[in-house]
């Protein structure tokens, strides 16, 4: 049995990179120690408790009536099974790392439950099983991605547990999923729509070494686009490897690619990889949002290559090229944390540094933008601009987190279980080996204690105060004999990065986007020293992106900054604000704003607005700009003082 990885890539064979053990790496303090805590102590037991409820979450209530446990009628969504799969995936990594005995109980209880749903031929879905309904009958009743987030818990709590009670209900799921689907009949050619089943067969088929586990993943891609009637929405008109630009629901795509990658790392199959590539510069170069957002539209008509667009209705969705408005912006949670796992996925086959630089811009700001300070109220959307009060609300928002004490609406609860199981996952993906030697992709206080791909150990510490402070220590506790490399990431954004070993340069390698590569006999108390400079950088949108034409957005590291009302002396309006091209904004660390943040204060300009009462257009009037303070807060904190006006994007003087 392997711990190895979210994401199990110690034995793919057509990846660069490989996982290392969960067990390896813990964290020590810092920004992401002070979340993992949070998650362990706030979030997971409060969605817990949302999921116990029968009033509120109803999820485990609606698994106990299909074991017979309980009589009553379903409740929620039909996606409601994932919440507790979810949360059991979080669980049994929060395990992994506390030893919570009260917690392992809880797993073995709820796992019981599970197995008592199952149905005898393997399938199970509350959503059809208690209501009575017939099998595979709609799409949206997402029948198979719920068995593909039963099946990747599974494979994560056998792992870390040692237990097989979850993966022998994984299993025998999955065998019902492969007997049913592997003759391709046309019938069943547009399921699933949300593919979480791709991800879950190919890791099914690490964890057990069964071959019909990644043939079925593989007929799932090849699936896509291969009968008539499919929809842009779901990626399903034309087949995957001739996709050319990314379209339809942002977790259905994401999910899609990131389980795509996983086929290839395992296959091979070329056609694959050049598909993923040519779709992930698509989605960067066209589509996606400073702040790493991949979900423009709430509810809309997009293009596809220039056809005749009002045959494309899709929602929840990337839209047409350059298409990326601030205040009607959906930017479900979810779907970042999908390219987020895509991303992984690509690093792995890759080793390229971009794929990582995309992931540290979803984690910092369009995912943890997702869950408030608190650790236990949430948003759904993450839009760039908000009007306050007055902001109209299309689906999804709301002008307040979902509090705590207050369930998340009952169509909205896969964005904080995602949330959550990817900050209890989050140490799995800080580092990877090959043989090279280790690789480090994200910064934050931790230890590591593993083996490089040779099985050799090696111990390590990261001391940091990123994201505020641009300073990585990294210190060799123990290691093994003989040369190997330790290969540092430099992000995109780290000009004139500098690394030293004990107090001398080196000659590593430090450009912007790439990993800098430290090759020596290492020995106990060798210390690295990485130095990223966070310098402001004031950033504009590409020409088509019309209404952000004379508009900058503010980055300091890998953080985007907002202007909010808060922040504003009272009677001055978000809308008024004008940022100088030549302004300085001195960061300031505020230990007691916002949980602990660095804010940016600086003296940009004021232009009134005056009075629009009645009025759509007025005759255009000169003004001086009048001198005022501002101070800008990362994106990912605001909406937590209350309901407020905000922005990324600011008229440039």
């Amino acid at each position: 049995m392997s711990d190895h990885g979210i994401a199990d890539t110690s034995r793919s064979p057509h990846c660069r990179l490989r996982s290392v053990s969960l067990r390896a790496v813990r964290w020590t303090d810092g920004f992401w120690a002070e979340r993992f805590r949070q998650c362990c102590q706030v979030t997971l037991p409060q969605l817990w408790k949302l999921a116990a409820d029968p009033e509120w979450g109803h999820a485990l209530t609606n698994l106990r009536i299909a074991a017979g446990l309980e009589e009553g009628e379903f409740a929620g969504t039909h996606w409601q099974d994932a919440w507790v799969y979810k949360w059991l995936e979080a669980a049994s990594v929060i395990w992994s790392v506390t030893g919570d005995e009260a917690l392992a109980g809880r797993m073995d209880e709820v796992i019981a439950i599970i197995a008592g749903a199952q149905q005898p031929d393997g399938y199970i879905a509350t959503q059809t099983t208690v209501r009575g309904w017939q099998r595979f009958q709609q799409l949206q009743h997402h029948e198979l991605y719920t068995m593909g987030h039963l099946i990747t818990a599974a494979c994560i709590h056998h792992r870390l547990t040692g237990k097989a009670s979850l993966l022998d209900v994984a299993r025998r799921a999955a065998d019902y999923v492969y007997a049913t689907f592997k003759d391709r009949d046309p019938a069943l050619a547009h399921w699933p729509i949300n593919p979480s089943i791709i991800m879950a067969a190919v890791e099914l088929y690490r964890t057990t070494g069964e071959a019909k586990y990644l043939d079925m993943a593989d007929l799932f891609i090849d699936m896509r686009g291969a009968v008539a009637g499919g929809s842009d929405l779901n990626q399903d008109v034309v087949p995957l490897r001739k996709e050319t630009q990314v379209v339809g629901h942002a977790v259905f795509f994401t999910y899609l690619y990131a389980g795509a990658a996983d086929t290839y790392m395992e296959t091979g199959d070329a056609s694959l990889l050049e598909a993923l590539q040519r779709l992930w510069r698509d989605l960067t170069e066209r589509r996606i949002y400073v702040t790493g957002g991949v979900c423009a539209m709430h509810r809309g008509l997009a293009v596809r290559n220039g056809q005749d667009w009002t045959a494309h209705d899709v929602h929840e969705a990337a839209a047409n090229d350059y298409e990326l408005p601030s205040a009607t912006a959906y930017n479900e949670t979810c779907g970042q944390v999908g390219s987020f796992m895509w991303n992984w996925r690509m690093l792995a086959i890759t080793g390229d540094a971009r794929y990582a630089d995309l992931m540290e811009r979803h984690l910092y700001n369009s995912i943890i933008s997702g869950i408030g300070l608190d650790g236990a109220s949430w948003f759904y959307t993450n839009p760039l601009r908000w009007y306050g009060r007055e902001h109209t609300l299309h689906s999804a928002d709301a002008y307040e987190r979902f509090q705590p004490g207050t369930p998340p609406r009952r169509n909205h609860i896969c964005c904080p279980t995602n949330v959550l199981r990817t900050t209890a996952e989050l140490h799995g993906y800080l580092y990877s080996t090959s043989e090279e030697g280790l690789w480090v992709h994200h910064y934050g206080g931790c230890e590591f204690d593993g083996q490089l791909a040779d099985a050799r150990p090696l111990k390590l510490t990261q001391q940091t105060s990123y994201p505020w402070d641009g300073e990585v220590r990294l210190r060799v506790e123990s290691a093994p004999g003989g040369r190997f490399a330790i290969m540092m990431r430099i992000p995109a954004w780290a000009e004139r990065a500098k690394v030293t070993v004990n107090g001398k340069r080196t000659s590593a390698g430090a450009r912007p986007g790439t990993y800098a590569r430290v090759r020596r006999t290492w020995k106990a108390g060798d210390e690295i020293l990485l130095t990223l400079p966070m310098r402001l950088r004031l950033l504009e949108a590409h020409p088509k992106v019309e209404h952000l034409r004379s508009h900058l957005a503010v980055m300091r590291g890998p953080l985007v900054y907002c202007l909010e009302s808060p922040d504003l002396p009272d009677g001055v309006s978000v809308s008024e604000v004008r940022l100088p091209r030549s302004i300085k904004l001195t960061p300031r660390h505020d230990p007691d704003l916002l949980g602990g943040v660095t804010v940016l204060e600086g003296e940009a300009r004021r232009v009134p607005e005056g009075d629009w009462s009645g009025r759509l257009y007025r005759t255009a009037r000169r003004s001086r700009p009048e001198k005022l303070a501002v101070r800008l807060i990362p994106y990912y904190a605001w909406a937590n003082r209350g309901v407020s006006e905000m922005t990324v994007w600011i008229p440039a003087v």
